[in-house]
């Protein structure tokens, strides 16, 4: 039984991630204090026809911080199943490589043929309707059907035995449909499967929260930690390549801008810009990781999601407030405490007026002899991650926490740090500095996104005492 405050406190012990340009945790922090950006001319022109064609008035990206050749998987590491094959799907293989990462970096990572991870529990946030398998599915099952029916009316005298020769030349141009393909086109299949080839036979569960995914699973495995249901929780957001099927639906729902760079809280706000990638971590109490002399990145303070609120109540800026408010609830004095936020600044006007409001808010009673509250968002130089966009936003505030180091984030394309709150006491952090605090207070950060749709998540991490 957990009695202690101590043994109750959650910490960060590994992690893993790969973005755009950055394929390791290491490159990642490397390019955040270099300012890099990694937004990139979109190399589809499909997208972009296939976008003009289907929703007028709506437009492509025109450029995209893509995974290119880091969208990878060593299987020789990972003790993976030996029957996946051509048209499986890949993100399986994605999320099992940013698992297995974050496993390793804990001294946890099972090597092929060992034992698994004891009493791992895994948060999967994974929600793509376009991977192959589910795609190669969808042909088979539903394309060829109706390219036959067509067929079949404007050529009423065809025979049976040539509509069945014609159904079998065209499967034949595609990738053989398996029974592990039905399985993997499916998130709940993908989670099942990277549960049993990682043992995590406690809780195994996908969390499809949009950007918002990883706070729900930090969120569940902070729960499942403290009541002792677990001893290892590993939480892992993805987003995969994104194809131009899937592009063109989130052109109807997310206003792309039309800018080669991401510009958050500019006097006129363009839209986001697309980007792909994941982050994995590992998450275990504090007093098991000390006992195992396991040195920490971070602990975390409290994870929330808001699954969003009607205009009525609030809209976008109630939602964000309550998620921040939710993850704050463990300091004493809530936003006060935090010295470095890690905003969503996604460059959607909707999303960054609730900002802006929410952070008027937090900092009108910050007090003179409170640092000021420094500001920044990975979203500048890698996209807008969607699914993994909350994922990209901890990765970066728990090696900041880690580094002690405030970091900076790429300079809009206006050339000065945004006007998010005249007069207020806080600060976009321009360039990498030694992040400095009292003896008195320790270094905390929030991370939060949020969607026009008014879904919004939070979490909160501190340092951890030597």
């Amino acid at each position: 039984m957990i009695t202690s405050a101590e043994s109750e406190s959650v910490v960060f012990t590994g992690v893993s991630g790969c973005f755009a340009g950055a394929p390791t945790p290491r490159a990642f922090w490397k390019a955040t204090l270099r300012k890099q950006c990694f937004l990139e001319p979109y190399s589809d022109a499909d997208a972009g026809r296939l976008v003009e064609a289907l929703l007028p008035g709506c437009r492509a990206p025109e450029v995209c911080a893509a995974l290119g050749e880091n969208f990878a998987c060593r299987a020789d590491h990972i003790p993976l199943p030996t029957d996946l094959g051509v048209g499986d799907n890949p993100d399986f293989w994605f999320a099992a490589q940013l698992i297995h990462d974050a496993l390793a970096n804990a001294g946890l990572a099972p090597s092929p043929g060992e034992g698994r991870t004891d009493r791992l529990a895994l948060y999967v946030g994974y929600d793509s309707a376009f991977n192959p398998a589910a795609m190669n599915w969808m042909w088979h099952a539903a394309a060829i059907g109706q390219i036959v029916g067509t067929l079949q009316r404007f050529f009423p005298g065809a025979t049976f035995g040539q509509i069945k020769r014609l159904r079998e030349e065209l499967s034949d141009t595609l990738p053989l449909l398996k029974h592990r393909q039905l399985e993997l086109a499916r998130g709940e299949g993908v989670v099942r499967l990277l549960a049993q080839t990682f043992g995590a036979c406690d809780m195994a569960c996908q969390c499809a929260m949009g950007e918002a995914s990883v706070f729900a699973g930090l969120e569940s495995a902070a729960n499942a930690l403290r009541l002792g249901q677990c001893d290892v929780a590993a939480v892992v957001a993805l987003q995969p390549p994104i194809p131009p099927t899937q592009l063109a639906g989130e052109a109807a729902l997310t206003p792309f801008s039309p800018l080669r760079a991401l510009a958050p809280f500019s006097s006129d706000p363009k839209g986001t810009l697309p980007g792909e990638g994941g982050a994995a971590f590992v998450l275990r109490r504090l007093s098991d990781a000390r006992r195992e002399g396991t040195r920490p990145y971070a602990k975390l303070h409290g994870s929330a999601v808001v699954a969003g609120l009607p205009p009525a109540d609030g809209g976008l800026e109630e939602s964000l407030r309550r998620a921040l408010h939710r993850a704050l609830r463990r300091l004493p004095n809530g936003f006060r405490d935090v010295d470095y936020w890690e905003m969503n600044a996604s460059g959607i006007g909707e999303e960054d007026e609730a900002e802006r409001a929410v952070l008027r808010l937090m900092t009108n009673n910050r007090g003179a002899h409170i640092p000021l509250l420094a500001l920044g968002s990975a979203k500048t130089a890698f996209g807008n991650a969607f699914t993994a966009a909350g994922a990209l936003g901890v990765l970066k505030g728990v090696l900041a926490v880690g580094h002690r180091v405030l970091p900076p984030s790429v300079t809009p394309v206006d050339d000065f740090a945004p006007a998010l709150a005249p007069d207020q006491a806080c600060y976009w952090v321009q360039e990498a500095r030694p992040w400095i605090a009292a003896s008195t207070r320790k270094r905390r950060l929030a991370v939060s996104t949020l969607s026009r749709f008014g879904r919004a998540g939070a979490a909160t991490l501190e340092e951890v005492s030597e």
